[in-house]
């Protein structure tokens, strides 16, 4: 399950370079840190419009989940938007937004920087380009009480039917 979820995502992300070089953010993913805990975590912003995006810890990213039952197949619960610079990036069913700019496009090392809005708050945070997915973690992060938690939680709850965000959406 790692391999075709690794494999699925090796297939749309850009490289680093490709991103800096103007190209908008379709197919980019990012690692990125939260300035109020130094906390990390990646996002992706898939071609078509899609978001996902997993908590990282331990050299291992724990993807967001979301109720795929409200979905139709090869749509996704977030949508990520662009206008120049500036970009949204959306994730409903983790109650996360969002909202930044590109950084230093057509140089080496353009980063995102913005503003994420969650549950727990408000927190400036930044991105660098990432060329490949870290290694996918074991546990899912499911919200639940305006908290991320472990699904090997005693409190962990899953929605019913269930798509991972690091994966297509036609790999369900």
């Amino acid at each position: 399950m790692r391999a075709l979820l690794l494999a699925a995502i090796g297939s749309v992300v850009l490289s680093p370079a490709a991103v800096a070089d103007g190209m908008n953010l379709a197919g980019s993913l990012w690692q990125c840190t939260r300035s109020s805990d130094q906390s990390q975590f990646v996002i992706t912003f898939y071609p078509g419009g899609g978001v996902g995006g997993g908590e990282f810890e331990h050299d291992e990213v724990s993807p967001y989940i979301f109720d795929a039952s409200r979905t139709k197949p090869g749509e996704w619960p977030g949508q990520w938007k662009q206008t120049g610079q500036r970009f949204t990036w959306a994730f409903p069913d983790q109650s996360m937004r969002i909202e930044g700019s590109l950084q230093g496009s057509g140089q080496p090392g353009a980063r995102l920087t913005g503003t994420e809005t969650s549950p727990g708050g408000r927190s400036a945070m930044a991105c660098t380009a990432l060329s490949r997915l870290p290694k996918i973690g074991e546990g899912l992060v499911i919200p639940r009480n305006s908290r991320f938690i472990d699904l090997d939680g005693q409190e962990g709850e899953l929605k019913v039917p269930a798509g991972v965000s690091l994966q297509e959406p036609g790999a369900r």
